[in-house]
Formats: structure tokens, C-alpha cells, sequence
């Protein structure tokens, strides 16, 4: 039996054959934020689909926009909670740099319109999905009892229709940033194979599947948008942030949007 390696997978996406399909998670916050209803357990994972043609640029771009990371800063890779936070490799680099690496990654974003999936759940909100839809308790290593374990599942369901409703559909290689798994585990879903290539799911670190950083960009900026619009006043920071992430907010493709004044900050209204 032929082994699988990362790097086959990697010169298959850099052929254009495939579609990039990189994911994240945010974590949980440990915040409950109750004008928005947001869960302090909540879980959510972030999927950024690349096209087969987009995702040749993506591979050849990205280790040049480290190599200059890595002149700016004592870093080789993008980590956006601590280049907001300014820990770790990113302590002491002044915040005008900083929000300079979100404005970069938002041109990015904006430049190849990279379509973002999310799938969010709580322990109450999955609770209540499971009474109305009951479904099994597992699908194969997935623990569909536990939130984690189920927004995951259900993201690689929404990725996977998502591809199937495209006019030029193709399989996909999946990434997922370790910690799920370790690095190096795939997990092979069989019904998946005619979206999913060879039906697997790969977990792998980001500091060699680099276009993962994609889906930590994308995690980050949900995640710190929920919470500042939870917010009754925005700092100076905190509206630079917004106006440098706002412009992608069409990249989600299926979550609501809000639209809202930054000088005149009150509770956003839903955009339908």
C-alpha cells in the first residue's frame, strides 16, 4: 500500500488539481458576552476554502510574506492572538506594526475572496439541535455529544456541500491545525471521498502547512469581532481593528452580519 505523505499532498494543491480547505479553531473565550447571547463554552471552527487556481499563488506567495515576517519581527509565522496581544514573538513590537500584519492579511482576503465556513456550538445549543434532529452519538472518532467534537464534524459537512454546490466542482485537501489531533494524524471519512481527496481529514501544524495561517486569521477575526460588538464603547483600538476587518466580513458565508457606526458605537443592527 502506497504511503501518504504531506508533501505529496501539498505538490498536488500547488499543481492546481485541488481545493485548499484549511481550518482552525477559536477556543473558547471563557467570556459570556450577553447582549449577544455568546455562551462562555462556545467552540467554533473556521474553514477558508482556496480555489484550485488561487491556490497555486497562495503556496508560492506565502513563504515569501514570512521571510518578510521574519525580518519585521522575531517570528517565522502568523499567530493573530498574539500579534493582537503583542506576546510571545510579537511582545514589544509596536502596535502600528502590528495592525499593519491584519491589514495585510485583510488585502489578502479581500484580494482572492476566500469563502469562510463556520460551525459554532455550546454545550445548551447542542443540546437543543440534538433534541430536534436527533442524530448518533458518534461518527467515527468524532464524539458528537461534545461540542468540540461536533462543530467540527458539521463544518466538514457545510465545507463539503459548499464544494458539491460549486459550477466547477473538484476534491479538496483538508488541513486541520493540530491539537484536535496531533500532527501527522488523518482521519479517513469514506462517505466524504468524492469531495474530500482519498476522504481524509489531515491535522498538521502550520508552521509546515503554511496556508493553515489562512484559517487562523479568519478564526481570530470572528471570534474578536463577537466580542467587541458585545462591547457598549469601542476604544481607539478597537475601532482601527474594525475598520481594518470589516471589509471581509462578506468572506463568511454563513454567518449574520451587522452593520453599525464606529463614532457612534450602539448596538449593531442585523444585516438580512
Amino acid at each position: 500500500m502506497k504511503k501518504l505523505r504531506y508533501q505529496d499532498f501539498l505538490d498536488e494543491l500547488a499543481q492546481g488539481t485541488h481545493y485548499g480547505v484549511f481550518i482552525d479553531d477559536t477556543g473558547s473565550p471563557g467570556l459570556a458576552t450577553a447582549d449577544l447571547g455568546l455562551h462562555p463554552e462556545r467552540v467554533s471552527w473556521v474553514a477558508v476554502i482556496v480555489s484550485p487556481t488561487d491556490m497555486r499563488d497562495v503556496l508560492e506567495q506565502f513563504p515569501e510574506a514570512l521571510d518578510e515576517l521574519s525580518n519585521l519581527v522575531a517570528s517565522e509565522e502568523f499567530h493573530f492572538g498574539d500579534i493582537y496581544a503583542g506576546r510571545r514573538e510579537f511582545r514589544g513590537v509596536p502596535i502600528a506594526i502590528r495592525f499593519a500584519l491584519f491589514e495585510f492579511m485583510a488585502k489578502i482576503f479581500r484580494t482572492y475572496r476566500f469563502p469562510i465556513v463556520v460551525q459554532t456550538f455550546d454545550p445548551d445549543s447542542l443540546a437543543q439541535v440534538r433534541r430536534r434532529a436527533p442524530f448518533p452519538d458518534a461518527v467515527g472518532p468524532f464524539n458528537l455529544g461534545k461540542p468540540t467534537d461536533a462543530a467540527l464534524f458539521f463544518l466538514l459537512l457545510r465545507v463539503k456541500w459548499h464544494l458539491e454546490g460549486q459550477r466547477a466542482p473538484g476534491v479538496a485537501r483538508v488541513f486541520v491545525d493540530e491539537g484536535y489531533k496531533k500532527n501527522g494524524i488523518a482521519i479517513r471519512i469514506p462517505n466524504f471521498e468524492k469531495v474530500f481527496a482519498d476522504g481524509l481529514i489531515c491535522f498538521a501544524r502550520s508552521s509546515a502547512i503554511h496556508p493553515i495561517q489562512l484559517a487562523d486569521f479568519a478564526a481570530f477575526c470572528m471570534n474578536r469581532t463577537q466580542l467587541l460588538l458585545g462591547k457598549a464603547g469601542l476604544s481607539d483600538l478597537d475601532k482601527r481593528l474594525l475598520e481594518i476587518l470589516s471589509p471581509i466580513a462578506w468572506n463568511y458565508i454563513n454567518i449574520d452580519k451587522f452593520l453599525g457606526s464606529l463614532e457612534n458605537w450602539s448596538k449593531p443592527t442585523r444585516e438580512m
